[in-house]
Protein backbone atom coordinates (compact mmCIF):
# COMPACT_ATOMS: atom_id res chain seq x y z
CA UNK A 1 0.00 0.00 0.00
CA UNK A 2 2.78 2.43 0.91
CA UNK A 3 4.49 1.86 -2.41
CA UNK A 4 1.29 2.43 -4.33
CA UNK A 5 0.57 5.66 -2.48
CA UNK A 6 4.14 6.89 -3.00
CA UNK A 7 3.99 6.05 -6.70
CA UNK A 8 0.85 8.16 -6.98
CA UNK A 9 2.59 11.03 -5.18
CA UNK A 10 5.56 10.81 -7.56
CA UNK A 11 3.30 11.36 -10.54
CA UNK A 12 0.87 13.84 -9.05
CA UNK A 13 2.85 15.78 -6.43
CA UNK A 14 1.27 18.44 -4.24
CA UNK A 15 -2.31 19.55 -4.76
CA UNK A 16 -1.18 22.58 -6.74
CA UNK A 17 -0.26 20.21 -9.57
CA UNK A 18 -2.94 17.53 -9.24
CA UNK A 19 -4.31 17.03 -12.75
CA UNK A 20 -6.36 14.29 -14.32
CA UNK A 21 -3.92 13.95 -17.23
CA UNK A 22 -0.52 15.26 -18.22
CA UNK A 23 -0.62 18.30 -20.46
CA UNK A 24 0.41 17.63 -24.06
CA UNK A 25 3.90 18.62 -25.16
CA UNK A 26 3.59 20.99 -28.09
CA UNK A 27 5.99 22.52 -30.62
CA UNK A 28 7.90 25.67 -29.65
CA UNK A 29 6.10 28.98 -30.13
CA UNK A 30 8.02 31.95 -31.54
CA UNK A 31 7.97 34.93 -29.16
CA UNK A 32 7.02 38.44 -30.14
CA UNK A 33 10.02 40.72 -30.83
CA UNK A 34 9.32 42.78 -27.70
CA UNK A 35 9.30 39.95 -25.15
CA UNK A 36 12.63 40.80 -23.51
CA UNK A 37 11.79 44.50 -23.28
CA UNK A 38 8.34 44.15 -21.66
CA UNK A 39 8.67 44.20 -17.84
CA UNK A 40 4.92 43.76 -17.34
CA UNK A 41 5.01 40.54 -19.34
CA UNK A 42 7.88 39.18 -17.27
CA UNK A 43 6.11 40.10 -14.03
CA UNK A 44 2.98 38.23 -15.18
CA UNK A 45 4.91 34.96 -15.18
CA UNK A 46 7.05 35.81 -12.17
CA UNK A 47 3.80 36.01 -10.21
CA UNK A 48 3.11 32.32 -10.90
CA UNK A 49 5.96 31.42 -8.51
CA UNK A 50 4.19 31.36 -5.15
CA UNK A 51 5.10 30.43 -1.56
CA UNK A 52 2.23 27.94 -1.32
CA UNK A 53 3.29 25.95 -4.37
CA UNK A 54 6.91 25.92 -3.24
CA UNK A 55 5.85 24.62 0.17
CA UNK A 56 3.61 22.00 -1.44
CA UNK A 57 6.57 20.59 -3.33
CA UNK A 58 9.10 20.85 -0.52
CA UNK A 59 7.01 19.08 2.10
CA UNK A 60 6.98 16.10 -0.30
CA UNK A 61 10.55 16.39 -1.58
CA UNK A 62 12.19 16.80 1.84
CA UNK A 63 9.99 14.23 3.55
CA UNK A 64 11.26 11.12 5.30
CA UNK A 65 10.04 9.00 2.36
CA UNK A 66 13.11 10.13 0.39
CA UNK A 67 15.48 9.10 3.22
CA UNK A 68 17.92 11.97 2.77
CA UNK A 69 18.47 11.44 -1.00
CA UNK A 70 22.04 10.16 -0.69
CA UNK A 71 23.66 9.71 -4.10
CA UNK A 72 22.93 6.27 -5.54
CA UNK A 73 20.43 5.37 -2.81
CA UNK A 74 16.79 4.25 -3.25
CA UNK A 75 15.69 7.57 -1.76
CA UNK A 76 17.63 9.49 -4.39
CA UNK A 77 16.02 7.35 -7.10
CA UNK A 78 12.57 8.25 -5.76
CA UNK A 79 13.56 11.93 -5.78
CA UNK A 80 14.53 11.68 -9.44
CA UNK A 81 11.21 10.02 -10.30
CA UNK A 82 9.35 12.75 -8.43
CA UNK A 83 11.04 15.48 -10.47
CA UNK A 84 10.56 13.71 -13.79
CA UNK A 85 6.92 13.08 -12.91
CA UNK A 86 6.37 16.77 -12.25
CA UNK A 87 7.84 17.78 -15.60
CA UNK A 88 5.76 15.23 -17.46
CA UNK A 89 2.68 16.47 -15.61
CA UNK A 90 3.49 20.06 -16.63
CA UNK A 91 3.95 19.00 -20.26
CA UNK A 92 7.63 19.99 -20.26
CA UNK A 93 9.68 17.73 -22.50
CA UNK A 94 12.62 15.52 -21.50
CA UNK A 95 16.24 15.87 -22.58
CA UNK A 96 17.76 12.81 -20.95
CA UNK A 97 20.10 10.29 -22.53
CA UNK A 98 18.76 7.01 -21.12
CA UNK A 99 18.75 4.27 -23.76
CA UNK A 100 15.68 2.59 -22.23
CA UNK A 101 12.85 5.00 -21.43
CA UNK A 102 10.11 2.42 -20.90
CA UNK A 103 10.66 1.69 -17.20
CA UNK A 104 10.13 3.78 -14.08
CA UNK A 105 6.62 4.87 -15.04
CA UNK A 106 7.94 5.90 -18.48
CA UNK A 107 10.02 8.68 -16.93
CA UNK A 108 13.40 7.41 -18.09
CA UNK A 109 13.48 9.94 -20.93
CA UNK A 110 14.29 12.63 -18.36
CA UNK A 111 17.31 10.76 -16.98
CA UNK A 112 21.00 11.17 -17.79
CA UNK A 113 22.36 7.96 -16.25
CA UNK A 114 25.99 7.49 -15.30
CA UNK A 115 28.04 5.37 -12.95
CA UNK A 116 30.22 6.26 -10.00
CA UNK A 117 32.82 4.27 -8.12
CA UNK A 118 32.49 3.86 -4.38
CA UNK A 119 35.81 3.40 -2.55
CA UNK A 120 35.38 2.23 1.03
CA UNK A 121 38.39 2.36 3.31
CA UNK A 122 38.98 -0.83 5.31
CA UNK A 123 42.29 0.04 6.96
CA UNK A 124 45.19 2.46 6.68
CA UNK A 125 48.60 2.63 8.35
CA UNK A 126 51.02 5.52 7.95
CA UNK A 127 54.54 5.59 9.37
CA UNK A 128 56.92 8.56 9.31
CA UNK A 129 60.57 7.84 10.01
CA UNK A 130 64.03 9.41 9.71
CA UNK A 131 67.15 7.26 9.48
CA UNK A 132 65.19 4.15 10.46
CA UNK A 133 63.74 5.76 13.61
CA UNK A 134 59.95 6.11 13.70
CA UNK A 135 58.75 9.64 14.35
CA UNK A 136 55.01 8.99 14.05
CA UNK A 137 53.02 5.79 13.58
CA UNK A 138 49.35 5.80 12.78
CA UNK A 139 46.72 3.13 12.22
CA UNK A 140 43.10 3.40 11.20
CA UNK A 141 40.52 0.63 10.94
CA UNK A 142 36.93 0.04 11.94
CA UNK A 143 36.91 -0.17 15.73
CA UNK A 144 40.59 0.76 15.96
CA UNK A 145 41.17 4.51 15.69
CA UNK A 146 43.10 5.15 18.90
CA UNK A 147 46.50 5.73 17.28
CA UNK A 148 45.32 7.91 14.40
CA UNK A 149 47.69 10.74 13.52
CA UNK A 150 46.78 10.88 9.83
CA UNK A 151 43.17 10.68 8.56
CA UNK A 152 42.29 10.36 4.84
CA UNK A 153 39.92 13.09 3.67
CA UNK A 154 40.16 12.69 -0.11
CA UNK A 155 42.05 11.19 -3.03
CA UNK A 156 43.08 7.59 -3.53
CA UNK A 157 44.80 5.15 -1.19
CA UNK A 158 47.67 3.49 -3.12
CA UNK A 159 46.83 -0.04 -4.28
CA UNK A 160 50.13 -1.35 -2.88
CA UNK A 161 52.34 -0.24 0.03
CA UNK A 162 54.38 2.86 -0.85
CA UNK A 163 57.47 4.35 0.79
CA UNK A 164 58.30 7.86 -0.41
CA UNK A 165 60.36 10.87 0.69
CA UNK A 166 58.56 13.73 2.43
CA UNK A 167 59.08 17.19 0.95
CA UNK A 168 57.98 20.46 2.51
CA UNK A 169 56.58 22.95 -0.02
CA UNK A 170 55.47 25.86 2.15
CA UNK A 171 52.10 27.58 1.81
CA UNK A 172 49.46 26.74 -0.77
CA UNK A 173 50.09 30.08 -2.46
CA UNK A 174 53.76 29.13 -2.91
CA UNK A 175 52.72 25.95 -4.72
CA UNK A 176 50.27 27.75 -7.00
CA UNK A 177 52.97 30.27 -7.93
CA UNK A 178 55.59 27.61 -8.75
CA UNK A 179 54.84 23.91 -8.37
CA UNK A 180 57.95 22.04 -7.17
CA UNK A 181 59.09 18.63 -8.43
CA UNK A 182 56.98 16.25 -6.31
CA UNK A 183 56.51 13.21 -8.56
CA UNK A 184 56.56 10.07 -6.45
CA UNK A 185 56.83 12.05 -3.21
CA UNK A 186 54.68 12.83 -0.19
CA UNK A 187 54.10 16.56 0.27
CA UNK A 188 53.68 18.54 3.49
CA UNK A 189 51.56 21.60 2.69
CA UNK A 190 51.46 24.41 5.24
CA UNK A 191 47.96 25.76 5.98
CA UNK A 192 46.97 29.34 5.38
CA UNK A 193 49.19 32.10 4.09
CA UNK A 194 51.89 34.29 5.68
CA UNK A 195 50.31 36.19 8.55
CA UNK A 196 46.95 34.40 8.18
CA UNK A 197 46.93 30.74 9.33
CA UNK A 198 43.16 30.52 8.74
CA UNK A 199 43.38 31.43 5.06
CA UNK A 200 42.37 28.35 3.06
CA UNK A 201 41.86 30.06 -0.29
CA UNK A 202 44.92 28.59 -2.01
CA UNK A 203 44.72 25.09 -0.51
CA UNK A 204 42.33 23.64 -3.08
CA UNK A 205 44.27 25.00 -6.02
CA UNK A 206 47.54 23.80 -4.49
CA UNK A 207 46.19 20.30 -3.91
CA UNK A 208 45.05 20.11 -7.54
CA UNK A 209 48.43 21.34 -8.80
CA UNK A 210 50.31 18.82 -6.65
CA UNK A 211 48.13 16.01 -7.96
CA UNK A 212 48.79 17.01 -11.54
CA UNK A 213 52.52 16.99 -10.73
CA UNK A 214 52.42 13.36 -9.54
CA UNK A 215 52.45 13.61 -5.73
CA UNK A 216 51.68 10.34 -3.94
CA UNK A 217 50.00 12.01 -0.97
CA UNK A 218 49.58 15.42 0.64
CA UNK A 219 49.78 16.00 4.40
CA UNK A 220 47.42 18.78 5.48
CA UNK A 221 48.04 19.98 9.08
CA UNK A 222 44.67 21.71 9.45
CA UNK A 223 44.08 20.82 13.12
CA UNK A 224 46.02 22.27 16.08
CA UNK A 225 46.71 18.78 17.45
CA UNK A 226 46.33 15.21 16.27
CA UNK A 227 43.96 14.60 19.18
CA UNK A 228 41.41 16.74 17.33
CA UNK A 229 41.30 14.15 14.54
CA UNK A 230 39.30 11.61 16.52
CA UNK A 231 35.93 12.78 15.23
CA UNK A 232 37.13 12.43 11.65
CA UNK A 233 38.79 9.05 12.15
CA UNK A 234 35.73 6.92 12.86
CA UNK A 235 33.87 8.57 9.99
CA UNK A 236 36.68 7.68 7.56
CA UNK A 237 36.08 3.94 8.04
CA UNK A 238 32.33 3.97 8.69
CA UNK A 239 30.98 6.73 6.46
CA UNK A 240 29.80 4.52 3.60
CA UNK A 241 32.78 5.19 1.36
CA UNK A 242 33.73 7.99 -1.00
CA UNK A 243 32.22 8.38 -4.47
CA UNK A 244 34.07 9.47 -7.59
CA UNK A 245 33.65 9.42 -11.32
CA UNK A 246 35.50 6.49 -12.86
CA UNK A 247 38.32 7.42 -15.23
CA UNK A 248 37.21 8.74 -18.60
CA UNK A 249 38.19 6.71 -21.66
CA UNK A 250 41.96 6.97 -22.07
CA UNK A 251 42.48 8.37 -18.56
CA UNK A 252 44.58 6.44 -16.06
CA UNK A 253 42.83 5.29 -12.90
CA UNK A 254 43.40 7.63 -9.95
CA UNK A 255 44.89 10.35 -12.15
CA UNK A 256 45.46 13.69 -10.38
CA UNK A 257 44.02 12.39 -7.08
CA UNK A 258 46.78 12.14 -4.47
CA UNK A 259 45.77 10.84 -1.08
CA UNK A 260 44.93 13.75 1.23
CA UNK A 261 45.87 13.07 4.85
CA UNK A 262 44.63 15.39 7.56
CA UNK A 263 47.02 15.72 10.49
CA UNK A 264 47.77 17.98 13.44
CA UNK A 265 50.18 20.89 13.54
CA UNK A 266 51.94 19.17 16.43
CA UNK A 267 52.66 16.10 14.27
CA UNK A 268 53.79 18.20 11.30
CA UNK A 269 56.29 20.11 13.45
CA UNK A 270 57.51 16.80 14.88
CA UNK A 271 58.52 15.94 11.29
CA UNK A 272 60.04 19.23 10.10
CA UNK A 273 60.60 21.29 13.24
CA UNK A 274 59.13 24.76 13.62
CA UNK A 275 57.34 25.88 10.48
CA UNK A 276 58.77 29.36 10.94
CA UNK A 277 62.31 27.96 10.68
CA UNK A 278 61.64 25.26 8.07
CA UNK A 279 62.79 25.70 4.47
CA UNK A 280 61.16 24.17 1.44
CA UNK A 281 62.68 20.95 0.15
CA UNK A 282 63.49 17.40 1.17
CA UNK A 283 62.99 16.86 4.91
CA UNK A 284 64.98 13.65 5.30
CA UNK A 285 61.76 11.95 6.43
CA UNK A 286 60.26 8.96 4.64
CA UNK A 287 56.55 8.12 4.71
CA UNK A 288 55.24 4.58 4.35
CA UNK A 289 51.57 4.20 3.42
CA UNK A 290 49.81 0.83 3.49
CA UNK A 291 46.06 0.75 3.02
CA UNK A 292 43.19 -1.43 1.87
CA UNK A 293 39.95 -0.31 0.30
CA UNK A 294 37.10 -1.95 -1.57
CA UNK A 295 35.45 -0.62 -4.71
CA UNK A 296 31.98 -1.02 -6.13
CA UNK A 297 29.94 0.52 -8.94
CA UNK A 298 27.07 2.89 -8.06
CA UNK A 299 24.37 3.76 -10.60
CA UNK A 300 22.76 7.19 -10.55
CA UNK A 301 21.48 9.90 -12.92
CA UNK A 302 20.88 13.59 -13.47
CA UNK A 303 17.37 14.80 -14.43
CA UNK A 304 16.98 17.02 -17.51
CA UNK A 305 13.90 18.87 -18.80
CA UNK A 306 13.86 21.42 -21.59
CA UNK A 307 11.93 24.51 -22.68
CA UNK A 308 12.67 24.73 -26.43
CA UNK A 309 13.86 28.00 -27.90
CA UNK A 310 12.94 29.61 -31.21
CA UNK A 311 15.27 31.68 -33.41
CA UNK A 312 18.25 31.24 -31.03
CA UNK A 313 17.41 27.66 -30.04
CA UNK A 314 20.96 26.40 -30.58
CA UNK A 315 22.09 28.56 -27.64
CA UNK A 316 21.25 27.39 -24.12
CA UNK A 317 20.57 28.90 -20.71
CA UNK A 318 20.99 26.31 -17.91
CA UNK A 319 19.17 26.62 -14.61
CA UNK A 320 20.63 24.08 -12.17
CA UNK A 321 20.29 22.74 -8.63
CA UNK A 322 21.46 19.56 -6.97
CA UNK A 323 18.84 16.95 -6.17
CA UNK A 324 20.87 14.91 -3.65
CA UNK A 325 21.63 15.31 0.05
CA UNK A 326 23.61 13.30 2.62
CA UNK A 327 21.24 10.44 3.48
CA UNK A 328 20.82 9.03 6.98
CA UNK A 329 22.83 8.33 10.11
CA UNK A 330 22.85 5.56 12.67
CA UNK A 331 21.51 6.08 16.16
CA UNK A 332 18.30 6.90 17.98
CA UNK A 333 15.81 9.68 17.38
CA UNK A 334 15.80 11.59 14.11
CA UNK A 335 18.21 9.82 11.76
CA UNK A 336 17.24 11.38 8.40
CA UNK A 337 19.00 14.38 6.87
CA UNK A 338 15.96 15.79 5.04
CA UNK A 339 17.88 18.56 3.28
CA UNK A 340 14.96 20.97 2.99
CA UNK A 341 17.25 23.95 2.46
CA UNK A 342 20.22 21.98 1.08
CA UNK A 343 19.10 21.70 -1.62
CA UNK A 344 15.42 21.02 -1.54
CA UNK A 345 14.89 24.78 -1.67
CA UNK A 346 16.77 25.16 -4.94
CA UNK A 347 15.28 22.00 -6.42
CA UNK A 348 11.62 22.90 -5.93
CA UNK A 349 12.24 26.51 -6.95
CA UNK A 350 13.43 25.14 -10.30
CA UNK A 351 10.11 23.31 -10.68
CA UNK A 352 8.30 26.62 -10.31
CA UNK A 353 10.71 28.43 -12.67
CA UNK A 354 10.18 25.73 -15.30
CA UNK A 355 6.41 25.96 -14.97
CA UNK A 356 6.56 29.74 -15.38
CA UNK A 357 8.53 29.33 -18.62
CA UNK A 358 6.14 26.66 -19.87
CA UNK A 359 3.10 28.80 -19.08
CA UNK A 360 4.64 31.70 -21.00
CA UNK A 361 5.45 29.42 -23.94
CA UNK A 362 1.88 28.19 -24.12
CA UNK A 363 0.72 31.81 -24.15
CA UNK A 364 2.90 32.45 -27.20
CA UNK A 365 5.88 33.92 -25.35
CA UNK A 366 8.41 31.12 -25.47
CA UNK A 367 12.11 31.92 -24.99
CA UNK A 368 14.36 32.65 -27.95
CA UNK A 369 17.17 30.56 -26.46
CA UNK A 370 16.59 27.04 -25.18
CA UNK A 371 16.26 26.77 -21.40
CA UNK A 372 17.62 23.56 -19.87
CA UNK A 373 16.37 22.65 -16.41
CA UNK A 374 19.23 20.56 -14.99
CA UNK A 375 18.94 18.68 -11.70
CA UNK A 376 22.34 17.22 -10.92
CA UNK A 377 23.19 14.59 -8.34
CA UNK A 378 26.34 13.92 -6.34
CA UNK A 379 26.94 17.56 -5.37
CA UNK A 380 27.41 16.56 -1.75
CA UNK A 381 29.99 13.97 -2.86
CA UNK A 382 32.14 16.41 -4.82
CA UNK A 383 30.05 18.14 -7.55
CA UNK A 384 29.96 14.81 -9.41
CA UNK A 385 26.74 15.15 -11.42
CA UNK A 386 27.62 18.58 -12.79
CA UNK A 387 31.15 17.37 -13.51
CA UNK A 388 29.71 14.45 -15.46
CA UNK A 389 27.45 16.74 -17.47
CA UNK A 390 30.06 19.43 -18.16
CA UNK A 391 33.13 17.22 -18.70
CA UNK A 392 31.71 13.95 -20.03
CA UNK A 393 28.28 14.34 -21.63
CA UNK A 394 26.99 17.89 -22.20
CA UNK A 395 23.74 17.37 -24.10
CA UNK A 396 24.18 20.89 -25.49
CA UNK A 397 27.68 22.06 -26.48
CA UNK A 398 29.35 24.12 -23.78
CA UNK A 399 30.43 26.60 -26.45
CA UNK A 400 26.72 27.28 -27.01
CA UNK A 401 25.88 27.41 -23.30
CA UNK A 402 25.55 31.11 -22.60
CA UNK A 403 24.78 31.11 -18.85
CA UNK A 404 24.39 28.87 -15.82
CA UNK A 405 22.09 30.08 -13.02
CA UNK A 406 22.71 27.76 -10.08
CA UNK A 407 20.36 27.59 -7.08
CA UNK A 408 21.65 26.05 -3.86
CA UNK A 409 20.24 26.82 -0.38
CA UNK A 410 17.85 29.78 -0.69
CA UNK A 411 15.40 28.92 2.08
CA UNK A 412 17.00 29.92 5.40
CA UNK A 413 18.72 32.91 7.02
CA UNK A 414 22.46 33.26 7.56
CA UNK A 415 23.18 34.35 11.15
CA UNK A 416 26.38 36.04 9.92
CA UNK A 417 24.54 38.20 7.39
CA UNK A 418 25.65 41.70 8.35
CA UNK A 419 22.48 43.56 7.41
CA UNK A 420 19.27 44.01 9.38
CA UNK A 421 17.17 43.32 6.27
CA UNK A 422 16.21 39.64 6.00
CA UNK A 423 15.00 40.11 2.42
CA UNK A 424 18.39 39.34 0.88
CA UNK A 425 20.16 36.87 -1.39
CA UNK A 426 23.87 36.38 -1.98
CA UNK A 427 24.73 36.62 -5.68
CA UNK A 428 27.99 34.73 -6.10
CA UNK A 429 29.75 34.86 -9.43
CA UNK A 430 28.22 37.49 -11.64
CA UNK A 431 30.95 40.10 -12.12
CA UNK A 432 33.56 37.55 -11.01
CA UNK A 433 33.19 36.10 -14.51
CA UNK A 434 30.76 38.34 -16.44
CA UNK A 435 29.92 41.97 -15.77
CA UNK A 436 27.06 41.72 -18.27
CA UNK A 437 25.37 38.96 -16.31
CA UNK A 438 25.91 40.82 -13.04
CA UNK A 439 24.32 43.99 -14.43
CA UNK A 440 21.37 42.19 -16.05
CA UNK A 441 20.56 40.37 -12.82
CA UNK A 442 20.71 43.67 -10.89
CA UNK A 443 18.35 45.28 -13.41
CA UNK A 444 15.83 42.46 -13.02
CA UNK A 445 16.01 42.91 -9.26
CA UNK A 446 14.49 46.38 -9.53
CA UNK A 447 11.12 44.58 -9.77
CA UNK A 448 11.78 41.99 -7.04
CA UNK A 449 13.43 44.32 -4.52
CA UNK A 450 15.86 41.92 -2.87
CA UNK A 451 18.93 43.17 -1.02
CA UNK A 452 21.90 42.33 -3.26
CA UNK A 453 24.23 44.99 -1.84
CA UNK A 454 26.18 42.71 0.49
CA UNK A 455 26.53 39.71 -1.81
CA UNK A 456 30.02 40.62 -3.03
CA UNK A 457 31.64 39.42 0.20
CA UNK A 458 31.71 35.85 -1.15
CA UNK A 459 33.13 36.76 -4.56
CA UNK A 460 36.71 37.27 -3.46
CA UNK A 461 39.20 34.44 -4.14
CA UNK A 462 40.46 35.21 -0.62
CA UNK A 463 37.11 34.33 0.98
CA UNK A 464 37.95 31.53 3.47
CA UNK A 465 34.57 29.87 2.78
CA UNK A 466 35.36 29.54 -0.92
CA UNK A 467 31.64 29.46 -1.75
CA UNK A 468 32.33 30.53 -5.32
CA UNK A 469 33.81 27.08 -5.98
CA UNK A 470 31.59 24.96 -3.69
CA UNK A 471 28.51 24.29 -5.78
CA UNK A 472 27.69 23.06 -9.27
CA UNK A 473 28.19 26.37 -11.10
CA UNK A 474 31.93 25.72 -10.66
CA UNK A 475 31.90 23.00 -13.31
CA UNK A 476 30.46 25.47 -15.82
CA UNK A 477 32.56 28.45 -14.75
CA UNK A 478 35.76 26.48 -15.31
CA UNK A 479 34.69 26.20 -18.96
CA UNK A 480 34.16 29.98 -19.13
CA UNK A 481 30.37 29.76 -18.95
CA UNK A 482 29.10 32.90 -17.16
CA UNK A 483 27.30 31.94 -13.95
CA UNK A 484 25.45 33.21 -10.92
CA UNK A 485 25.16 31.14 -7.75
CA UNK A 486 22.08 32.15 -5.72
CA UNK A 487 22.55 31.40 -2.03
CA UNK A 488 21.31 32.65 1.35
CA UNK A 489 24.06 31.20 3.54
CA UNK A 490 24.66 28.40 5.98
CA UNK A 491 22.97 28.07 9.39
CA UNK A 492 22.85 25.88 12.48
CA UNK A 493 21.05 23.07 10.59
CA UNK A 494 23.50 22.91 7.70
CA UNK A 495 24.12 19.17 7.08
CA UNK A 496 22.15 18.36 10.24
CA UNK A 497 18.94 16.40 10.72
CA UNK A 498 17.17 19.65 11.65
CA UNK A 499 17.17 20.96 8.06
CA UNK A 500 13.40 20.49 7.64
CA UNK A 501 10.61 22.10 5.58
CA UNK A 502 8.86 23.92 8.43
CA UNK A 503 11.95 26.12 8.95
CA UNK A 504 11.95 27.56 5.42
CA UNK A 505 11.09 31.19 4.62
CA UNK A 506 8.78 30.49 1.68
CA UNK A 507 7.86 34.13 1.03
CA UNK A 508 11.47 35.18 0.46
CA UNK A 509 12.18 31.94 -1.41
CA UNK A 510 9.40 32.80 -3.87
CA UNK A 511 10.88 36.28 -4.35
CA UNK A 512 14.30 34.78 -5.08
CA UNK A 513 12.66 32.37 -7.51
CA UNK A 514 11.09 35.31 -9.33
CA UNK A 515 14.50 37.00 -9.57
CA UNK A 516 16.08 33.86 -11.02
CA UNK A 517 13.24 33.39 -13.49
CA UNK A 518 13.46 37.03 -14.54
CA UNK A 519 17.21 36.81 -15.09
CA UNK A 520 16.88 33.55 -17.05
CA UNK A 521 14.12 35.15 -19.14
CA UNK A 522 16.28 38.21 -19.81
CA UNK A 523 19.33 36.16 -20.87
CA UNK A 524 17.20 33.80 -22.96
CA UNK A 525 15.60 36.63 -24.94
CA UNK A 526 18.38 39.19 -25.50
CA UNK A 527 20.06 39.53 -28.88
CA UNK A 528 23.54 39.22 -27.34
CA UNK A 529 24.85 36.62 -24.92
CA UNK A 530 26.68 37.80 -21.77
CA UNK A 531 30.39 38.32 -22.36
CA UNK A 532 33.07 36.65 -20.24
CA UNK A 533 34.90 39.60 -18.69
CA UNK A 534 36.19 38.49 -15.29
CA UNK A 535 39.93 38.24 -14.79
CA UNK A 536 41.65 35.45 -12.92
CA UNK A 537 38.56 33.34 -12.20
CA UNK A 538 40.21 30.10 -13.24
Amino acid sequence: MTRLLLAAALLAGPAAYAQTAARPMTAPVRPTPTVAQDPALVQRYQATITPDELAGHLYVYASDHFAGRDTGSPGESLARLYLAGQYRQMGIGPRGTAADTTGNYGLGAYMQPFTLERSTLQSLSVTASRGGTALAESRLAAGDTDATLFVPVGGEVPDAPVTAPLVYVGYGADVVASTPDVRGKVVLLRPGSPGNPGDRSAMGAAFEALGESGAVAVLLPMMPTAAALSRFAARAVSGGGGLSLPPAPGEAAGADEPLALLTGLDVAERLVGSFDAATAGDTGVTITIDGRQTRETVHTANVLAVIPGSDLADEVVIVSAHLDHVGTREGEGDTIFNGADDDGSGTVTMLEIAEAFETARRDGHGPRRTVLILHVTGEERGLLGSEYYADREPVFPLAQTVTNLNVDMIGRHDPTHPGADSNYVYVIGGDLISQDLHDWNAAVNTTTGLDLDLSDRFNSPDDPNQFFRRSDHWNFGKHDVPFIFYFTGTHEDYHQVGDEPHKIDYDRMATIGRLIFGTAWDVANRDARPAVSGEGFN
